[in-house]
């Protein structure tokens, strides 16, 4: 049916009216859209850094106006803001849903800047929820971003935060290349300070990797510049590498005197993880110098202080979930109703410099809005009611996590004191292969605790990442024998496999076995001694191979398990994981497992 050319003229003039009237009160809002943002993010950084919760409430009226716009970047730094208050608020997952929301819109716009910068974020977000891997990938991506802007500044601090990570990683070669990018940039900038500080996190990089002599060295140009102006806090830090190196060269009198000053420094001013290290340390001297008895005054000093800060950790958790509950609950209403009187109110002061002519135009407008803030209110209270059941339930599995971690700390505490029970009892044994006996059961006891130990660090309560438990098994297995990795060269190659308990058990128990066998016995006369582990997956099974270039020995024992209690143990454990032993003595001893029952976690 075609459309009549007939037009009511009464409608066409009601147009134009609305055309007359609306025109010009839409030019005038597009003015105050400007203002109501500007005047709502300086809201926000008032609010950003003591009250994040009230400064929430500003970024989603920020959002809410940025909504009405058609400009993209407006929409793109409400994300952002949003993003920004829900990470203060230490609702980690939500600040990375909004960053990443904001990403795509600067992107979009072609902002380089902005999208460094929130990439930037979501790495300060997965650091916050100590997630190393994912941390690196997105400071890669920020990093990126300002190499191409060629802002040096920012091009430093990545390289500091990338360097962290690898630290975090255990990867101190990588670490040393990353300081040293930022440290050619500080020194280009003369920047003292950065310098300084650069050189006192070189110390604890260098004793890491062995190079005593750089860490002495980065050390002292930290602790005697006269330019140095770094809190205590900082400087105790670099006071423990330089007391750990002083030990490892021998000079352990100087270690006792500066580790005693790092214990008083952290006592007079409450850093209960500086002084457990302290602790520590001190019973590693005491224990060198035979005084076993102050060396177990420190331990239990060390496991008590330990105890403390995860259980200040646990209950400051448990506070922050309550506080922010009740503070959500009470001043929610008030804080809502104070923003938006202050939209209206500069509403209202604008309107008053309109002409009289336009009257009729805002007020059919302000109808407009007010019945669409009603609906969006409508929406958000069933947001609100909505978040708040889904905070109960995020609120009852975080308590379950926190008993979950504490079992497996408590857990791991108790096989560290019969650790250390077992070797001060070896102490007063003479019969030699009793004390072997003893220090065999140390390391197998040493390989649960830290089974637990890597249970209650990480968010997945019920698997273990191999990399870092072997990783952790195997430097203590060299530091139970007192031996340098320049001794021995160790290969590793571990997948990045999260394997469940059930696995894991009886895996590093195995490990654990093959391992002090190759360092006991392997390397005898053998001039450059390689030892290699391996761990990976090939068509459903979960391959584990451990290879020396040693002496040598009778294969066959080893796969029946008749020789000794260890190889009886992995013969055992072997059956239980249902995996095939291959054991070949060419060239040295390689024990290769092909494991059928496993689990992996993720």
């Amino acid at each position: 049916m075609m459309p009549t050319t007939n037009q009511n003229p009464n409608n066409f003039l009601t147009y134009m009216v609305i055309l007359i009237f609306c025109l010009p009160s839409f030019l005038l809002s597009q003015e105050s859209l400007k203002q109501q943002l500007q005047s709502t993010q300086d809201s926000i950084q008032k609010y950003y850094q003591n009250q994040p919760v009230k400064a929430l409430d500003y970024a989603f009226i920020y959002e809410k106006i940025a909504l009405t716009s058609d400009t993209l970047k407006y929409k793109a730094k409400a994300d952002n803001f949003i993003g920004m208050c829900y990470y203060m608020n230490g609702e980690v997952d939500k600040a990375i849903e909004y960053y990443v929301a904001g990403i795509k819109k600067f992107e979009k716009l072609g902002d380089i800047w902005y999208v460094a910068m929130l990439n930037n974020n979501i790495g300060a977000a997965y650091q916050h929820r100590k997630k190393p891997n994912e941390t690196i990938k997105y400071y890669k991506k920020a990093l990126k971003g300002f190499e191409e802007l060629k802002d040096t500044i920012w091009m430093a601090n990545l390289y500091n935060n990338i360097s962290i990570q690898k630290n975090e990683l255990e990867l101190y070669n990588e670490e040393l290349v990353f300081k040293q990018k930022a440290m050619d940039i500080y020194v280009a900038q003369k920047d003292t300070q950065m310098i300084l500080l650069t050189k006192g996190n070189l110390a604890h990089t260098y004793f890491k990797l062995g190079d005593y002599k750089k860490s002495l060295e980065n050390a002292k140009y930290f602790l005697d510049s006269p330019f140095n102006i770094a809190d205590q806090s900082i400087r105790v830090t670099v006071m423990l590498a330089y007391a750990y190196t002083l030990q490892k060269i021998g000079d352990k009198a100087t270690s006792m005197k500066v580790i005693n000053e790092v214990k008083r420094i952290a006592d007079s001013n409450g850093f209960k993880e500086i002084a457990m290290k302290a602790h520590q340390h001190l019973a590693s001297l005491h224990e060198d110098q035979n005084n076993y008895k102050a060396a177990f005054y420190h331990i239990k000093a060390f496991y008590a202080l330990q105890d403390t800060l995860f259980n200040q950790q646990k209950d400051e958790t448990i506070n922050d979930l309550l506080v922010k509950y009740d503070s959500d609950k009470k001043d929610a209403d008030i804080i809502v109703l104070n923003a938006e009187n202050e939209v209206k109110n500069l509403q209202i002061r604008q309107s008053n410099n309109i002409k009289w002519a336009l009257i009729f135009g805002l007020l059919l407008v302000s109808i407009l809005a007010f019945l669409a803030w009603r609906l969006k209110n409508i929406k958000v209270k069933n947001n609100l009611a909505l978040a708040s059941k889904n905070q109960q339930i995020s609120k009852a599995l975080e308590e379950k996590n926190i008993l979950l971690r504490e079992i497996h700390h408590r857990v791991k505490n108790n096989l560290q004191v019969i650790s250390s029970l077992l070797k001060l009892q070896s102490q007063y044994i003479e019969d030699e292969g009793a004390v072997k006996a003893i220090a065999e059961g140390r390391n197998r006891v040493h390989s649960m605790a830290l089974l637990h130990q890597n249970l209650y660090k990480e968010d997945n309560l019920t698997g273990v990442n191999m990399q870092e438990y072997f990783t952790n098994l195997i430097e203590g297995l060299f530091d139970a024998y007192n031996i340098s990795p320049t001794d021995i060269r160790l290969q590793t190659d571990i997948a990045d496999l999260t394997l469940d308990i059930d696995t894991v058990i009886p895996l590093g128990l195995i490990a654990n076995e093959l391992v002090s066998n190759a360092l006991k016995h392997a390397f005898d006369d053998v001039a450059k001694p390689i030892l290699v582990v391996k761990l990976w997956e090939n068509d459903g099974h979960l391959i584990f191979k451990v290879k020396d270039n040693g002496v040598g020995y009778d294969a066959v024992k080893v796969g029946e398990g008749k020789k000794s209690f260890g190889q009886k143990l992995i013969k055992s454990l072997s059956d239980k994981l249902e995996a095939e032993i291959e054991v070949s003595s060419e060239s040295g001893t390689e024990v290769r497992l092909s494991i059928k029952d496993y689990k992996k976690i993720r």
